[in-house]
């Protein structure tokens, strides 16, 4: 089962400026058995190189430079291009499977004709706090995954398009699995393989995830919520966004939400709006 593996999934992330996290993460995956799957890591423009070689940990690491920062969705685009297998295996630089098979997962994935992604459960040992937690002890139907712990079929990703890099940085997971449910494939939860996510704060941007966070917000609700339910669904957003400013006094959160404003119907052709039915039953899945 494991040269299957081999031959059936690559994992990727992509990276920037944290070299120490990068080591530590191929550190775990070798420990988990999965060493001996290719590993792509994308360089997002480091300001140093690798100070170390990833082979000498992973033995099919590849990592691919970049000089040019372009952000993380442009880069998982690049690494699922870059793949020839059947499934992607994506996390970030900080997160790494901890507990549970993955052999179970891809068993459980080739039997659901439907699946465009597999989401997990993930754990922060830093915090000792759930990011992800199973409703579950069976796998069940969700909206959307988060890029730190899931896998998706490469093949129907990249038919879709990949991931929709106007976003920029932020809830391209969410866009993405949206328009999978709109195409009649789904997410699904596996509750039997457990990530860990260190949620490292090194080089991590506060205003740009506050800014991306409120601004894409706003065009999804656009893009996807149908015509009846706009006016209450963009109040609702702007609501919780302001209670975001007021508990951080970060500014980001409003900026991004005067932005999102100006930027309502500029991209109309990505609209996609869901039919009542449609939204009924995207709202029942768990999120």
């Amino acid at each position: 089962m494991k040269s299957e593996l081999a031959k059936t999934i690559e994992i990727g992330f992509p990276t920037r400026n944290r070299w120490s996290d990068v080591r530590r993460t191929l550190s775990h995956i070798a420990d988990f058995g999965l060493g001996g799957l290719t590993i792509r890591i994308l360089d997002d423009g480091s300001d140093e190189p690798c100070p170390f070689d990833v082979k000498t940990i992973c033995p099919h690491a590849v990592l691919e430079r970049h000089e040019e920062s372009k952000g993380m969705i442009v880069r998982r685009n690049q690494i699922a291009r870059a793949m020839s297998s059947r499934y992607y295996l994506g996390i970030d630089d900080d997160s790494y499977p901890a507990k549970g098979s993955l052999e179970n997962a891809l068993h459980f994935a080739e039997s659901k004709e439907d699946l465009f992604s597999l989401a997990f459960p993930i754990w922060n040992p830093v915090t000792k706090k759930w990011q992800v937690k199973s409703a579950s002890t069976t796998p069940y139907p969700v909206r959307s995954f988060i890029g730190c712990g899931h896998m998706m079929r490469r093949d129907r990703f990249m038919e879709m398009g990949g991931f929709q890099e106007i976003l920029g940085y932020f809830f391209e997971e969410p866009e993405v699995s949206t328009r999978a449910f709109l195409t009649g494939l789904r997410c699904y939860h596996f509750p039997e393989l457990l990530f860990h996510h260190e949620h490292s704060n090194v080089a991590r941007n506060w205003y740009r995830m506050d800014y991306y966070g409120a601004r894409n917000n706003i065009l999804l609700t656009d893009w996807y919520v149908p015509d009846d339910f706009q006016l209450l669904r963009h109040a609702k957003v702007a609501a919780i966004r302001a209670y975001l400013w007021l508990r951080t006094l970060r500014s980001g959160h409003l900026s991004g939400q005067f932005q999102g404003v100006r930027e309502l119907g500029k991209e109309r052709h990505l609209r996609q709006r869901m039919t009542r039915e449609q939204y009924a039953r995207w709202r029942k899945l768990p999120d």
